[in-house]
């Protein structure tokens, strides 16, 4: 029998040990895209939120409307929105699509000089029953 000594062939074993050993790595490999795709999906929408928060806050903070009805509180003067109040906040519900908006303004003002008032706006956006974002702010009032 003659032994055979340069072999320069890749046995069988070898090519499915190989392609074994690729797939498992490529497999691994895979199961990360479409976590990155949830994640990119999820913090896109909760910049947006972010961002539909302050553009609400803003709104609010320049409405005659909320001024008027912060200097008298009179029902004739609530804003759009007014759900409900008790002894310390004034509630408020607005739907800006796709979110659903709760907007808290306090009653009493947290600033004490002569000049100004500063009423807090607490600001939560949901979304399916989730909190996308939340914000606050000041609204000032002048006298």
């Amino acid at each position: 029998m003659i032994l055979v000594q340069n072999e320069k062939g890749v046995t069988l074993l070898e090519v499915l040990l190989s392609i074994t050993i690729l797939s498992i790595i490529l497999l691994s490999i895979m199961n990360v895209f479409p976590q990155m795709g949830m994640m990119n999906e999820h913090n896109e929408a909760k910049s947006q939120g972010v961002n539909e928060a302050k553009r609400v806050l803003v709104n609010w903070k320049a409405s005659e409307e909320v001024v008027d009805f912060l200097q008298d509180p009179a029902p004739a003067n609530r804003p759009m929105g007014y759900k409900r109040e008790d002894t310390t906040y004034y509630y408020f519900q607005t739907l800006e699509q796709p979110f659903d908006v709760y907007i808290k303004i306090k009653k009493n003002t947290d600033l004490h000089s002569a000049p100004s008032k500063a009423h807090l706006v607490e600001i939560k956006l949901l979304k399916d029953h989730r909190t996308v974002s939340e914000t606050y702010g000041y609204i000032t009032i002048g006298e």
